[in-house]
């Protein structure tokens, strides 16, 4: 059962514009955690604040893309036969690879920035942002649809 339109209407644009705040987020807080690794020892606010921000922009892109999943055309067009979806690229991603990714993605956030809140020291807690961040970003660049992508390809902002 398809999304009614003002659901579908309201979600998707708000994953898309969210995708950026996410990405950008977690990527700033791995390089500022990174950076300062090596230059600052202190656990500061605005590490905390970078990497909590992260938290919070990938649990909301989580939750809006599992309604979106859930709900998706194409998903549940793979779901009644995943033999026949895993041959398809546009199905498979959609169904798969995308929120196998993302999930694995929210995973690295929370693990890193759990370390990062039990950590004994700044040192060990920029280290555990930086590494967790910095995963969770390779796989977001990796299962984002970006436009380029041939089939599975989706505007830069989908409005």
């Amino acid at each position: 059962m398809p999304l009614a339109a003002p659901m579908q209407d309201l979600l998707l644009p708000l994953h898309s514009l969210l995708r950026w705040v996410a990405l950008l987020d977690v990527a700033a807080a791995a390089i500022l955690c990174a950076v300062a690794l090596r230059s600052l020892p202190e656990w500061r606010p605005v590490h905390k604040v970078a990497a909590l921000v992260g938290v919070i922009a990938m649990d909301l892109q989580l939750v809006i893309g599992a309604a979106l999943w859930l709900r998706s055309p194409l998903v549940q067009v793979a779901r009644a036969n995943m033999g026949a979806a895993m041959k398809e690229p546009v199905l498979r991603f959609y169904a798969v690879e995308h929120a196998a990714m993302m999930v694995l993605a929210v995973i690295a956030v929370h693990v890193g920035y759990a370390m990062a809140k039990r950590a004994a020291d700044g040192a060990k807690a920029h280290k555990a942002v930086a590494v967790g961040y910095g995963l969770a970003v390779v796989l977001l660049l990796a299962g984002i649809p970006w436009p380029m992508r041939a089939g599975i390809g989706r505007a830069w902002l989908a409005f």
